[in-house]
């Protein structure tokens, strides 16, 4: 294994040595200073898990799964051998694979070609790595539930989560999900297993929009559709069909507006 730029790299465990590293790391992340990350070898024992190894080795769990392209939190590693970064942050991929991939390369795609980030490979593909970075709540959703779909199985990304300058308006506004756009009459299919808490047709903003209920307080919001195929009350699992892809209400061409929000609060829809 070896770095873009061919830094050294370490490939055996050795806990003395790597606590040094990820304390010099942190220090750098907190001071804003350039990264080298050291990298070490470790093979998972029967009673690991992603959870108890990033405790282990004082990493968050997102920087494992994106060195490791791990999917989900909820694999078995047992036996595998893994790479252990010594440096807290993400490692965006730049040829995505998998749904996490995906929506941390979506969420990130403005730093992979940022000349002052460092480049990675692994197994021959290439990854930039952002220091001190975390996926978003939606991202965190996907990789902690593996319930979670993406509701359009193709898209492009338009708008992200946060502020941004309001096509309609022109002013700054916060944009409280993402915009994934796609055909009109494209299908909309629900993220995860729920109910269909509310139906509303014609908003002056988000037109044709369903809100579903899941477990654990959390909400998904589906806008501007064309047409609804569900009623409030129904139950749906993950990806039935709830509607399709329109551009009705405050929008300027065929999209849709989806929203995760945790307790009434919106959050990221690609970072949960």
């Amino acid at each position: 294994m070896e770095d873009g730029g061919g830094k050294r790299t370490e490939l055996n465990y050795t806990l003395s040595a790597y606590n040094q590293d990820v304390q010099e790391a942190y220090r750098a992340v907190a001071q804003g200073k350039p990264i080298t990350v050291q990298f070490y070898r470790y093979t998972a024992q029967k009673d690991d898990s992603i959870l108890t190894l990033a405790a282990r080795f004082s990493i968050p769990q997102e920087t494992l799964a994106t060195a490791n392209a791990w999917e989900s939190a909820d694999i078995d590693i047992t036996g595998r051998e893994m790479i252990v970064p010594a440096a807290p942050g993400l490692f965006v991929a730049k040829k995505p694979s998998s749904s996490l991939e995906i929506l941390v390369a979506q969420e990130n795609a403005a730093l992979l070609t940022d000349a002052s980030l460092t480049a990675y490979t692994f197994g021959g593909r290439e990854f930039v790595f952002v220091p001190g970075a975390h996926i978003s709540a939606t991202a965190r959703a996907f990789f902690l539930d593996t319930a979670m779909r993406i509701p359009l199985k193709n898209y492009v990304v338009t708008s992200n989560f946060g502020y941004r300058v309001s096509p309609i308006s022109g002013t700054w506004k916060n944009h409280a999900g993402v915009d994934l756009a796609a055909p009109a009459g494209t299908p909309v299919h629900a993220c995860k297993r729920g109910t269909v808490a509310h139906v509303f047709k014609n908003d002056k903003t988000f037109g044709n929009y369903i809100i579903l209920q899941h477990a654990n307080n959390m909400t998904s919001v589906y806008a501007h559709l064309s047409t609804i195929d569900v009623r409030q009350g129904q139950e749906v699992s993950t990806g039935t069909q709830i509607g399709t892809v329109g551009t009705t209400g405050a929008s300027t061409g065929p999209h849709l507006h989806f929203e995760v929000r945790q307790n009434g609060r919106p959050t990221n829809p690609l970072k949960q």
